[in-house]
């Protein structure tokens, strides 16, 4: 019987990152970072050119697809891994992350309509352009003693 391997995609703020591990013994076998080609969109809208106001920190969806043509491949390539001998896979992003999207998971800024919206958009989690209504969301939840609230360090930005 051959190993059996999971395949870890880390979304982080200006890349993401697949890994290959071994499940017997927990051994990283292959690594791959794939660059995002949009980069944190902080100035302007992808395609338009509308311009973003102060502390907007946006991604493009399809630079998550990117990692996934780019990182998986290349791991399994640099470690001789058949895809077969792969049972699992995890996927985390970089803090509260949020990609909105419509009833069938279709993310909002690849829909013509919603394409010029900065709303429509991942938001980083360094976009602060709502950080009034997030101090006011944190001041409520500690008033009323919520318990999520000490989870996320003390406050949501």
């Amino acid at each position: 019987m051959s190993n059996k391997y999971a395949i870890g995609i880390d979304y982080g703020t200006q890349s993401g990152r697949a890994v290959l591990v071994d499940l017997a013994n927990g051994h990283e076998i292959a690594d791959h970072v794939t660059p995002y080609p949009h980069g944190v969109i902080d100035e302007k809208l992808p395609g338009s050119g509308i311009e973003l106001e102060h502390d907007w920190a946006l991604q493009h969806p399809d630079d998550y697809i990117e990692v996934l043509r780019k990182s998986v491949p290349a791991v399994l390539a640099e470690s001789g891994v058949s895809p077969e001998d792969v049972i699992g896979l995890g996927i985390d992003f970089t803090a509260c992350t949020m990609l909105p999207v419509d009833a069938d998971g279709t993310p909002l800024c690849l829909k013509p309509e919603w394409k010029d919206n900065p709303h429509g958009w991942v938001k980083l989690w360094k976009h602060h352009a709502a950080q009034d209504e997030a101090d006011r969301l944190n001041a409520i939840a500690a008033e009323r003693g919520e318990k999520f609230l000490p989870r996320y360090g003390g406050k949501i930005s």
